[in-house]
């Protein structure tokens, strides 16, 4: 069953009442076409010397880009060669084409459209021992036991209902796999859900994961295996240091690129749940945003018994979209670009590629993706949809979110929501 929920109208407009400059934009799809207009109207609290900035994108690479003046409309027709992601936008600048920020006010807006996303094919082949590879790494990972090397009550994160733990199991790779496990006391044995959580970018703690009731185990991964709940410090100084730019660390050898370890933890954190005694041995959802919705893709591919994954604006989605006809901007954290072929990273994150292993998922799937998202790239989302066996599967599109408000929009995410709950009645 593939069910695509496309959250756009034929014409779509919003007006920031709250503020005294006005902003008015819609689109409008037509077969292979796009009508999108725009005018943003001046207001006591624009600076003199305001311009409005009008950019066009298609597949996330600027086409075309001009000013116009205040309360002047703009009106701009695209036709797409073939199936893909068209999106425009609007935005105040100043003289010198920098924007204009006005605090608590919106000094611009963007629309997009998608155009037959089930026909946009992934931009290269799969590499021919992609699932070989993936074997060999469970393999290794199968080496090392499945062993708990510390579980400690967090007391003050507790309650009488449920007991959160700090865990770290061993794992394969460098690091071990830690995350925040919560229990509800007393719960028999095989008796509850179990739900696994995966951090997006950047470098923090595991927090609790709570409000799913009473029946479920949650346990919210660290993408780093590094320890949990400690000083804001600590966190800084690994982002600012050791975990610096960590998603480029040796991309150019599938062996050793950082993702590598993560991905290993990914597994582990699924091995482990499931020798919990409460796992009632049925129910297994994996969930995540962004890089956690990649890591939760990757979770989904490499264990079958995986039973519902949802990814939101999954990341790390069609790598090597540079190469696709036409090209098409590469989803985070975009290894190379268009002035730097870099062959032998080209082909090492082939395999780290969420088009790739999304040929291996076969539980039901959630995904959503923003048609205003410039990091985890709607094309590059909807690609590695595609690329899903047929199944129960859905993707939700939202007109006008972005990396952070497609996730955060609670009346948008209310379908998936009800979609786990469907899942979670028929088990």
């Amino acid at each position: 069953m593939k069910n695509f929920l496309l959250l756009f109208p034929a014409f779509a407009a919003l007006i920031l009442t709250a503020a005294p400059a006005k902003i008015i934009t819609a689109v409008e799809p037509a077969g292979m076409s796009v009508k999108f207009s725009g005018k943003i109207s001046s207001g006591d609290d624009v600076p003199a010397g305001t311009k409005v900035l009008y950019e066009e994108f298609v597949n996330g690479i600027r086409k075309r880009h001009g000013f116009i003046k205040l309360d002047e409309e703009i009106t701009l027709t695209y036709k797409m060669a073939a199936p893909g992601w068209y999106m425009a936008k609007v935005s105040m600048v100043d003289n010198g084409g920098r924007p204009v920020v006005i605090p608590g006010r919106e000094s611009g807006e963007s629309r997009g459209v998608m155009i037959a996303p089930e026909k946009i094919p992934s931009s290269l082949e799969k590499p021919a021992d992609f699932d070989e590879f993936w074997d060999s790494r469970r393999k290794l990972l199968d080496k090392v036991p499945v062993k708990e090397l510390t579980r400690r009550e967090i007391k003050e994160r507790s309650n009488d209902n449920y007991a959160v733990y700090e865990v770290k199991v061993a794992c394969a790779g460098s690091m071990p796999m830690t995350g925040i496990l919560t229990v509800p006391r007393n719960a028999k044995e095989r008796s509850l859900s179990a739900f696994v959580f995966f951090q997006g970018a950047g470098v923090a703690t595991a927090v609790p994961f709570g409000g799913l009731g009473k029946d479920a185990i949650t346990l919210m991964v660290n993408a780093h295996g590094i320890d949990n709940l400690r000083e804001k410090s600590y966190y800084s100084d690994l982002q600012k240091g050791k975990l610096s730019g960590y998603p480029h660390f040796n991309k150019d050898d599938r062996e050793k690129i950082y993702f590598h370890d993560m991905f290993l933890r990914v597994m582990r954190a699924l091995d482990y749940v499931k020798t919990l005694p409460e796992w009632n041995g049925k129910v297994l959802v994996v969930r995540g945003g962004s890089q956690g919705g990649a890591q939760a893709i990757v979770a989904a591919a490499m264990d079958k018994q995986v039973t519902m994954l949802i990814a939101e604006v999954p990341a790390m989605c069609d790598h090597n979209g540079f190469f696709a006809k036409p090209a098409r901007r590469c989803g985070w954290p975009v290894f190379y670009g268009f002035d730097r072929k870099m062959p032998q990273v080209m082909q090492t994150v082939s395999y780290y590629d969420m088009v790739n292993f999304a040929s291996r998922v076969h539980c039901e799937t959630f995904i959503t993706a923003g048609l205003t998202d410039m990091i985890s790239v709607p094309v590059g989302v909807v690609c590695a949809y595609n690329a899903i066996p047929a199944g129960k599967k859905s993707l939700l599109i939202h007109p006008t979110g972005g990396h952070v408000s497609t996730q955060r929009d609670r009346e948008f995410l209310r379908k998936m929501l009800d979609r786990l709950t469907e899942h979670l009645l028929k088990q």
